[in-house]
């Protein structure tokens, strides 16, 4: 018999793998507010229920699932058991596994161009640079748009990336 957390472990493992190996480095405030954002709504010891970490609704390509954020190697990781899990950044989705996707999809670069290696192959697309617009920051990307909207306290309440081809957005949105 399989311990339960073996899934989600295995996810963990393969966006954290994914995640480095795309070589990646950020300077950018954002960055610094969503890592502390997700310090604030991350798995750990929870004493109430009050206490517990978001859970959230996330979409890949039309398959949904509810994630716990975890924080590791400067990525918030969101991950369940059944073996889903996506990287992000603080500007962008940096892999996602699990979702029935036949192999795990990876990206790379911020502004400019953007790499993705996936079940399909591999292309680049190119990106504007992030804009704020009161609470949404948008960035228009070839292959579809991005965005990251934040509630009053500036905390991010949901984030879309499109993936592109046939492998459509990512949407993560807080549920609590």
């Amino acid at each position: 018999m399989t311990h339960p957390n073996i899934g989600l472990w295995n996810a963990f493992i393969n966006v954290i793998v994914l995640a480095l190996s795309q070589g990646c480095t950020l300077a950018v405030p954002q960055f610094d507010a969503a890592v502390n954002f997700a310090k604030t709504i991350t798995a750990g010891e929870s004493s109430s229920e009050e206490d517990a970490p978001a859970v959230w609704l996330a979409s890949v390509a039309g398959r949904g699932a509810l994630l716990t954020p975890y924080t590791a190697s400067g990525m918030i990781v969101f991950a369940n058991a059944d073996g889903d899990a996506i990287a992000f950044d603080g500007w962008t989705v940096r892999s996602v596994s699990g979702f029935s996707l036949s192999a795990p999809v990876s990206i790379s670069g911020k502004d400019g161009l953007r790499k993705f290696s996936g079940p399909l192959g591999q292309y680049s697309t190119t990106c504007d640079p992030w804009i704020l617009e009161g609470l949404v920051w948008t960035q228009s990307c070839g292959n579809g748009d991005g965005v990251i909207e934040l509630n009053e306290a500036g905390n991010i309440e949901r984030i879309i990336v499109a993936l592109g081809k046939d492998w459509g957005n990512v949407t993560l949105r807080v549920a609590k």
